[in-house]
């Protein structure tokens, strides 16, 4: 088994927030990455840009060494073509409201496997000339601050995985029972799914590339996370996870269960936001803690009020009445 080393990376930002240079350090190898952004757009790319490597609307239409993207008129995914492997495509279906509902591989005109994807549960159908049948499987999936699947282990608390991420999302370790164990996980950085195919994590308004540490596609929302709609959570994906691919929130769910805990003391709660939250004069909104606080209702909360339409941006800077 080979060693366990700490590494260093070190990010560079250009001024419109777009990660250009990183590199990574550690005794056995020191590796580093450039990205290339277009001076007028925030289009970024593992290469020199072109013309064909985004269609008109922003999307990315190429991943070096991995294939081709192909997306639909209200830019979706629509499939991805295999560089490396002949007449391999995976096809992407989707509902009425633009949820993912079906991905399907398809080689040589053949579909070698298809899932379904169902409000809580996956099915998932393989084409194999293996005719043994394997035994069901309980996974249980322990996540870290920002939900990501971090420890996987069977019905006996048996380890069946442990995956440790990067930054914005590649994985930096995983280890496993054997092999099978670990490519049969799917839902990882920050309890999203990463399509074997492809690489990308699905968040359903759009797809994550964690090698390039942003999305393939601006925001349909337009500027609601700033005016670079590519940008992944402010670049700060060690303090902030996007549950929808619109927006960064903060681990609310460890939030909230630290202010139930506070309202024993206190009635209200203040909480500053703004870029002069620590200023007195800074606004706020104030909660009443009579009732515990919900994850539901506190986004509520924040959205009807006129104060900052982005109340989450310092959400841990609290002060009481």
């Amino acid at each position: 088994m080979n060693n366990i080393e700490s590494y260093y990376q070190a990010y560079i930002y250009d001024t419109g927030n777009n990660l250009t240079h990183l590199s990574h350090q550690a005794n056995s190898s020191t590796w580093q990455q450039t990205l290339t952004i277009h001076p007028n757009n925030n289009r970024g790319t593992e290469t020199q840009q072109s013309t064909t490597d985004f269609d008109a609307n922003g999307n990315l239409l190429t991943l070096d060494n991995i294939g081709t993207l192909d997306w639909h008129y209200n830019n979706t995914l629509n499939q991805l073509t295999k560089a490396d492997t002949s007449n391999t495509t995976e096809y992407y279906i989707y509902d009425y409201q633009g949820r993912r509902v079906r991905t399907m591989v398809e080689s040589n005109n053949q579909v070698q496997n298809q899932r379904d994807y169902l409000p809580l549960l996956d099915i998932s159908t393989k084409s194999s000339k293996d005719n043994t049948q394997s035994s069901n499987q309980t996974h249980y999936q322990l996540t870290s601050h920002l939900q990501s699947n971090t420890l996987e282990l069977n019905d006996k608390a048996q380890t069946l995985s442990y995956e440790h991420y990067y930054p914005y999302g590649g994985t930096a370790l995983i280890a496993g029972k054997d092999k099978t164990q670990v490519q049969q996980k799917r839902y990882r950085y920050t309890g999203k799914e990463r399509d074997d195919s492809s690489g990308l994590s699905y968040y359903g308004a759009r797809y994550l590339a964690p090698w390039l540490t942003r999305w393939i596609s601006p925001d349909s929302a337009g500027a609601v996370d700033g005016l670079n709609l590519y940008v992944y959570v402010g670049n700060s994906p060690l303090k902030y996870r996007d549950p929808t691919g619109h927006f960064p929130i903060i681990s609310w769910d460890r939030f909230v269960g630290s202010v139930n805990a506070y309202k024993a003391n206190q009635k209200d709660l203040n909480i500053w936001v703004g870029e002069d939250h620590t200023e007195p004069q800074g606004n706020y909104l104030t909660i009443n803690l009579n009732a515990a606080i919900k994850f539901q209702n506190f986004i509520k909360e924040g959205t009807n009020v006129g104060i900052d339409a982005r109340p989450y941006k310092h959400p841990e800077a609290i002060h009481a009445k």
